[in-house]
């Protein structure tokens, strides 16, 4: 089983940023993702569990099941009207949501990790932290994938 390391987000990091443009089309993210998906199952032997495209306006939120039998990779990915997109990861408690993992890098290609604790709802949220100048909204990817069974 080949590990996911830091080289992924580096290599994710350089090709989703020479990708983009700021067109009002959904083609630049939807190719993005199909590179990206090709690279997960490929070359690091993930297994998608779960793909969403959209426009984001702010913050967008995706409500998952997951198990403890695995290890997740929640990557996201915008065009360049986003100059900081985050991830945030939350594990459901009772009726609230407890904060487990956060990206804390500046960039609009976030990328976390996590194996969870308890075969629950997990919530990940997607922040345009920061828009570029004139900017309001742009168009995202989501990828969430674990280990190949």
């Amino acid at each position: 089983m080949k590990q996911l390391t830091i080289a992924l987000l580096m290599m994710f990091c350089c090709a989703t940023a020479n990708a983009q443009n700021a067109e009002t089309t959904m083609q630049d993210i939807y190719e993005k993702g199909g590179e990206l998906v090709k690279m997960l199952e490929e070359r690091y032997e993930q297994e998608i569990v779960r793909i969403e495209y959209d426009l984001l306006f702010g913050t967008k939120e995706s409500i998952r099941t997951l198990s403890t039998s695995y290890r997740y990779t929640v990557l996201a990915f915008s065009d360049d009207r986003v100059e900081d997109l985050d991830i945030t990861v939350y594990k459901r408690s009772g009726n609230s949501w407890e904060q487990i993992m956060k990206d804390t890098e500046t960039d609009n290609s976030p990328l976390v990790q996590f194996t969870p604790t308890a075969a629950t709802e997990y919530k990940v949220e997607i922040k345009a932290y920061k828009f570029r100048e004139g900017e309001s909204a742009a168009h995202y990817g989501l990828i969430i994938s674990h280990d190949m069974p």
